[in-house]
């Protein structure tokens, strides 16, 4: 067979079973046309000029191929993809503007094409602008400075972030359509500066066409010290105050406080100094160093104190502790107010007394003086600095008192007296013009300043161990005038416990005597009346019902003049309980004095009385905790008086009697 009749059957038999070949995949492949199902996405619809996005198909068909058309040019763009039965990509694309892409699938075997959906929108950004204009506030500074950026006519979808030097700052400054204002942007060594921008969306950066270089500098040296012709000086003296070591490129301000002090003198690389000043007060002056390159000054570490002293000040009152002396008596005179580091010296109106003093910021008080005779005391003053002495305005001017034969006599008083009773004491003969003040148990009890007749000091109530004086008050030491005698006895005092009635005529009240003298009779109105040696008795058949009692003792001296009322309650239940005994020894009982109530009530406020009504003890939410004391002392054994408040619409305030015992 010839040859070339032979590669024509080759060819018809190759070409048959290539048909076949096809005619098997397009039956795989969806038999006739692509699948339309097939879903088609983008990784990026919105793009900035330059950027890439991909498109992607969910899954493909074997004997299907696939490209992707610009649907504004009507050009396939990107590869071709033979379909697999996987998900497939084309390459990146790049469009320059906005674009609309469809991907076509295409039966190989039949030819026949579908688009798949969904088109592809693409929406392509410009980028930021570039030709910005960047000002900073300040384009040389110092370390440790802040500078302010502007960048002119910023876009609102850009954000702008600041490069260069060492590294590029993290933080990123949104534009505003404006002028947009970079605060406190603190470049720490010089170096040209940019700018790179970032629109909102893209991934793309780019630097701003202008930059913008910072000059930054070391700050001026503040390890610097102030140096001074003298530290202390006198009111009205001038001070010179000079610096070192000075840097030539820095200025320096003296200041007072926040003042400044006259002019900024430049520094020359060793002592400069500043002009006099003046200070009419104690001053710390301190230095502002600024570097020429620099925004702001900067404080210099070391301050100078001038110490300023003013002369004496004479207004400072001149006084005495007493205007009046008694012969032989020492008189204290003092400067009120004075000075510190002001030297006193007293003056008798003929000659400076040897003695000086120094103030001390208080009352200072020169050595005891003892006049002769009527006498007028100055004072001079002098500061330690300030070398000038000066009188003090005002004077003390004393009158010497003659005690010498006060025709003064006994007086006569009741010898004999029940506590609580009232006493008169006279002195028939007085002194006129004398001032006679009466004591007890050196307590000041009355004054009365003498005409000439009697003095009488009328309705007194002594206490048990009352011990009276008569003194001069004219004298400062004491010269006693009279001392009378007294015999005080005790009034018995008594303390009522009652128990309530519970079942008929089993109430209780329990009477303890503290004080007098036995035996005592106890006198139970419109009950009974007994007699007993006894400090203690109880009746335990007692009625519901209220009830007076007196106690009469061996020297007629009675615990009461109207009787002591108490009343026994029918009751079989309590809401509180008061303790009436408090034994403070330290025997672990009643050693305090107890409240007890029910535990949802607030802690009550409490008073405690004397039996002359003066309150001892006070406390506005007790917590069972006073052990019988006044003023950090022990009370004496006896009866008082107790008030007791719970602030409760159904209780009312409760009173009663506490009995102070083995002390």
């Amino acid at each position: 067979m010839p040859k070339h009749i032979l590669l024509s059957y080759s060819f018809k038999l190759y070409t048959f079973l290539f048909s076949l070949t096809l005619l098997a995949n397009t039956v795989q492949a969806s038999q006739i046309t692509p699948n339309s199902s097939i879903i088609v996405s983008a990784n990026d619809s919105k793009l900035c000029l330059g950027e890439s996005t991909i498109v992607t198909l969910s899954t493909t068909e074997i004997g299907v191929q696939y490209q992707l058309k610009d649907n504004y040019s009507d050009v396939f763009v990107s590869n071709t993809i033979l379909g697999n039965n996987l998900e497939a990509s084309f390459e990146p694309i790049s469009p320059s503007t906005n674009s609309s892409y469809t991907v076509v699938a295409t039966h190989i075997a039949t030819s026949e094409s579908i688009n798949l959906s969904p088109n592809i929108l693409i929406e392509v950004l410009s980028l930021p602008k570039l030709d910005l204009n960047i000002s900073p506030s300040h384009s040389s500074l110092c370390v440790g400075e802040n500078t302010s950026l502007t960048i002119h006519n910023s876009e609102v979808d850009v954000l702008y972030q600041i490069a260069g030097g060492a590294n590029t700052s993290e933080a990123s400054f949104s534009g505003n359509g404006s002028s947009l204002l970079i605060d406190n942007f603190e470049p720490f060594r010089s170096a040209t500066y940019h700018v790179n921008a970032l629109r909102n969306e893209c991934q793309t950066t780019v630097p701003l066409t202008q930059d913008f270089h910072l000059d930054v500098r070391l700050p001026p040296e503040t390890q610097l010290h102030i140096y001074s012709d003298k530290r202390v000086i006198c009111e009205g003296e001038n001070v010179l105050l000079s610096l070192s070591p000075s840097d030539p490129s820095a200025d320096y301000q003296l200041l007072d406080g926040e003042s400044k002090i006259g002019e900024q003198v430049t520094g020359n690389g060793g002592f400069i100094d500043f002009g006099l000043v003046s200070p009419t007060l104690t001053t710390t002056y301190s230095i502002d160093a600024k570097g020429h390159f620099c925004i702001d000054p900067i404080r210099v570490d070391f301050t100078f104190k001038v110490d300023v002293h003013h002369p004496a000040n004479t207004s400072r009152q001149l006084i005495s502790n007493k205007t009046e002396v008694c012969e032989g008596e020492a008189l204290i005179i003092s400067v009120v107010d004075s000075q510190e580091e002001v030297i006193y010296q007293l003056h008798d109106g003929t000659n400076f007394l040897d003695t000086q003093i120094i103030g001390n910021g208080g009352k200072a008080s020169f050595p005891e003086v003892y006049p002769e005779n009527n006498t007028s005391y100055f004072a001079y003053a002098r500061e330690m600095v300030c070398p000038d002495k000066l009188k003090l305005n005002n004077q003390v001017d004393l009158k010497l008192v003659k005690t010498n034969g006060f025709p003064i006599e006994n007086f006569a008083t009741p010898g004999e007296i029940c506590l609580g009773e009232a006493l008169d004491i006279e002195l028939p003969l007085t002194e006129n013009n004398v001032t006679y003040h009466l004591y007890d148990k050196n307590i000041s009890v009355e004054s009365i300043t003498s005409d000439g007749g009697p003095v009488v000091f009328e309705n007194l109530i002594a206490d048990i161990d009352s011990r009276y004086k008569i003194l001069i008050d004219n004298c400062v030491d004491e010269v006693i005038a009279a001392e009378p005698k007294l015999e005080i006895h005790s009034t018995p005092y008594i303390d009522i416990i009652t128990t309530d009635e519970i079942n008929g005529s089993d109430g209780k009240v329990n009477v303890l005597v503290n004080g007098g003298k036995a035996p005592y009779t106890y006198i139970f109105e419109n009950y009974k009346t007994l007699i007993s040696d006894d400090h203690y008795i109880e009746l335990s058949d007692m009625k519901a019902g209220d009830y007076k009692l007196a106690v009469v003792d061996a020297n007629s001296c009675k615990s009461t003049s109207l009787g002591h009322e108490f009343r026994i309650d029918f009751s079989n239940s309590k809401d509180y309980a008061i303790n009436g005994i408090l034994t403070p020894n330290g025997d672990g009982r009643n050693d305090n004095w107890t409240i007890s109530y029910k535990t949802e009530w607030d802690a009550p406020e409490v008073s405690i009385f004397n039996i002359y009504g003066q309150e001892v003890y006070h406390s506005h939410s007790y917590q069972n905790d006073w052990q019988g004391t006044f003023n950090s002392s022990r009370l004496p054994n006896g009866s008082y008086f107790y008030l007791i408040e719970f602030h409760r619409n159904d209780i009312a305030p409760i009173k009663g009697i506490l009995s102070i015992l083995g002390k």
